[in-house]
């Protein structure tokens, strides 16, 4: 054999390589930097796991960019210049657009300026796009890429926390389920900002962890500071995203807490019984948690108005009016009732028989794994909490606040699902430790009958 037949295919690899940073650098550079972490992170795996490991993330990273590539394929580029997924993208896109513009000194519109600066649509993740795009030029399909690759990054951080915590085999389910279930797969591909809240979320997280467990003073230094930096990135990506992750620690270190040991848990238990009883007897607290619920009731009530499909959660009066505000009419029945039903709605709407549209009957499948999600959550709390209280309790503490929001304040299902999907990626470890402890009785008890 020639020696330089040896170098055909080194050659065409580099060639082949040239050829794809030349149409997009923002997706080779971003690929080959996941490849670095995910090797590095498994080569602190046993080989076993190490052969799955690699396999599963690197599937799910080139499943992503081959969907990508097909949207590329598939889309016409004349009229918004990429094929678009969700509507808010070609806002997204455009708007950065506008500002790369302006940072360049090119040339354009005083609407495009007046876009570029307006208040509505503003945030962190938004100016990320653009600084990119300052770099290696417009990359509508580099960030899919980036974002893709930021999603991966966060079932990367949770995959080791939760194996550390768990154990094996629901760090593996729960990644998973993470990296291909459908919702999850198609946002962590778009240009919205869901990937970059959810990679901060979860670094949040896992520095808290890393936190209460280590014991050294530069590692707790070094946590502290990314704890404090992914906050301030947070704090204009989402409306209330800093006090909803801020809440979500502290119910997940309270729980905690509590759950150390078991007379916590009973005064715990006996202070929120007083508290509610305080707030019931009380005229002034009373006044005060009414009017809370109400704000919350005169959201809700202005989504059933909205375009979609809405769901109501008051008694039909309270939408003789589309412009009534139940704020100010609200009794404490009408409360009692109206937590129930957010509460109830939360959990299983839409129902199967409530589906109205395609686009729902599309999601049935997921619908349906969130319901199999439901049953297996008590036994995985349980079970979690028993493996390693701490990871239990935060990843618990994370799904709470935002449950409760987003149950108080929703009259759309479409706005349901979208913002219910927030808290899977936090409930699913729970559901996969359920699933684990299901399984483990079951062979037990077939060991037993043989």
């Amino acid at each position: 054999m020639s020696p330089h037949s040896s170098l055909l295919p080194i050659a065409a690899a580099g060639m082949a390589l040239g050829f794809a940073f030349t149409l997009s650098p923002l997706t080779i550079v971003v690929a080959l930097a996941f490849a670095l972490v995910l090797r590095g992170i498994a080569r602190m795996l046993p080989p076993d796991e190490r052969w799955w490991f690699v396999r599963l993330f690197g599937l799910a990273l080139v499943m992503r960019i081959a969907a990508i590539g097909a949207l590329f394929l598939l889309s016409a580029h004349d009229s918004q210049g990429s094929g678009i997924l969700f509507g808010d993208e070609a806002y997204a896109l455009a708007r950065s657009w506008r500002l790369r513009n302006v940072l360049l000194g090119i040339p354009q519109l005083k609407y495009d300026y007046m876009i570029a600066f307006e208040g509505y649509g503003r945030s962190s993740y938004l100016w990320v796009m653009t600084f990119l795009q300052v770099l290696v030029g417009p990359a509508p399909y580099g960030l899919r890429v980036l974002n893709a690759a930021l999603f991966l990054g966060a079932v990367l951080l949770l995959f080791r926390v939760t194996r550390r915590a768990f154990g094996v085999f629901t760090a593996f389910a729960g990644s998973f389920v993470l990296l291909f279930l459908p919702t999850l797969f198609a946002w962590s591909i778009s240009l919205l900002k869901e990937s970059f809240y959810f990679v901060l979320t979860v670094t949040v997280l896992a520095a808290v962890v890393e936190l209460t467990e280590t014991t050294s003073r530069r590692t707790r230094v070094v946590c502290a500071a990314v704890v404090a930096g992914a906050l301030l990135a947070l704090r204009d990506l989402r409306e209330g995203a800093v006090i909803l992750t801020v809440s979500g620690i502290a119910a997940g270190l309270a729980g905690a807490y509590v759950l150390g040991r078991r007379s916590r848990l009973v005064v715990a238990s006996a202070g929120l019984a007083a508290l509610l009883a305080a707030v019931a007897a009380v005229p002034s607290l009373r006044s005060r948690a009414l009017t809370l619920v109400g704000q919350a009731a005169t959201a809700s009530a202005g989504h059933v108005f909205t375009v979609g499909h809405g769901y109501k959660l008051l008694d039909e009066g309270f939408y003789v009016r589309p412009g009534a505000k139940p704020e100010f009419d609200l009794t404490p029945p009408d409360a009692a009732r109206y937590i129930v039903r957010a509460a109830a709605s939360y959990l299983v709407v839409p129902l199967p028989w409530q589906i109205l549209t395609w686009g729902e009957l599309t999601y049935l499948p997921e619908q349906i794994f969130w319901y199999a999600l439901l049953i297996l959550a008590p036994a995985g709390a349980i079970a979690a909490a028993r493996r390693d209280r701490m990871v239990a309790s935060l990843l618990m503490g994370y799904v709470l606040p935002t449950a409760a929001v987003v149950a108080m304040t929703t009259g759309n299902v479409g706005t349901l699902i979208r913002h219910r999907t927030l808290i899977v990626p936090f409930l699913v470890w729970v559901g996969a430790m359920g699933f684990a402890s299901l399984l483990q009785r079951l062979l037990r008890r077939q060991e037993i009958a043989v």
